[in-house]
């Protein structure tokens, strides 16, 4: 099975002149002691989960980057080594780090399936619900794998690493306060599984617009739209004959379903679909191709972002 890792998504991300500078050598370590150190006691296999991740990760880049006499020493001791020119199997200073972060990628996204799975002994869902709402006991595994996580994007902001972790993916980011208003609260709600297509496009989106492919933004307004949706049939106000996105978004304007959004916000939402989605998503037949700059899809991925994280919010 193909696995999407993070030397494969950023092959030339980092360009370095001398070694592995010491923040990067700080920050790996300390990814490796988040997971075995405060998510180790929580995971039901350890040696089980890093000879999954090795294995993925060693069927991607052909080769292994670290001997070990079990699985999870050689994780362990592949994220605590330091690089070391004279060591050919240490190859050139970048892709030491891009294995390495591929690496520890690979171990996030294993514990947080594990931790998501359902009827594990380990399992829990990592959207939020008032415990009076699901009538179950708090699960401190929760708060843990979340600490986890903001401290994992905390370190890399630290090291000035210009990514962040989410879903399993580090992803790249913009600027602290983005990071910290927009997309650190927007991954944390649409953890739940009713959310999993926004999840998806949002993802897909940041890919595209990371990978310089066409159609970004197209994903970003796909994932709006799905949420407007959801939120339109899961209270009953979808009627069956809507025909795009402006008749789902009446739905939630429409004073007789008590008014879920403000007039203002729905023509919002309209503009973001009638001006940009529907010239970028139909063929432009002899017509030059419409194109946004980088800044533009920057601004629809973010905008897409804050208005999902509105939306289900108010939910």
């Amino acid at each position: 099975m193909i696995t999407d890792i993070f030397y494969k998504r950023y092959p030339h991300i980092f360009h370095f002149y001398d070694g592995v500078p010491r923040e990067i050598t700080v920050f790996l370590r300390q990814g490796a002691q988040i997971l075995f150190q405060d998510l180790k006691p929580f995971v039901g296999d350890i040696e089980k989960l890093c000879k999954t991740a090795y294995l993925k990760l060693v069927r991607e880049i052909g080769h292994g980057i670290y001997n070990g006499r079990n699985a999870e020493e050689i994780c362990s001791g592949a994220l605590f080594e330091s690089y070391d020119l004279w060591n050919n199997a240490h190859g050139s200073s970048e892709q030491f780090t891009q294995y390495r972060f591929s690496l520890l990628e690979l171990l996030m996204a294993e514990v947080e399936a594990e931790f998501k799975r359902p009827n594990s002994s380990s399992g829990f869902k990592l959207f939020k619900k008032s415990h009076s709402e699901s009538g179950v006991q708090p699960d401190h595994r929760i708060d843990t794998f979340l600490k986890a996580v903001q401290e994992l994007n905390h370190r890399m902001r630290e090291a000035r690493i210009p990514f962040h972790y989410h879903s399993g993916l580090f992803q790249y980011g913009t600027d602290q306060v983005t990071e910290s208003q927009v997309h650190e609260p927007f991954w944390a709600i649409v953890q739940d599984q009713k959310w999993q297509n926004i999840d998806m496009d949002i993802k897909e989106a940041i890919d595209r617009r990371d990978q310089k492919g066409r159609d970004a933004a197209l994903y970003a307004l796909k994932a709006l739209e799905s949420t407007i949706k959801i939120i339109s049939d899961d209270n009953g106000w979808s009627r069956g004959t809507e025909r795009g996105a402006a008749n789902y978004i009446d739905n939630l304007v429409s004073a007789a379903n008590g008014r879920f959004i403000d007039v203002w916000e729905s023509e919002h939402l309209k503009v973001l679909f009638r001006d940009i989605r529907n010239p970028h998503g139909h063929g432009p037949g002899s017509a030059p191709q419409p194109a946004l700059s980088q800044h533009q899809e920057n601004w629809l991925i973010e905008c897409s972002m804050i208005w999902i994280k509105s939306l289900v919010r108010r939910t």
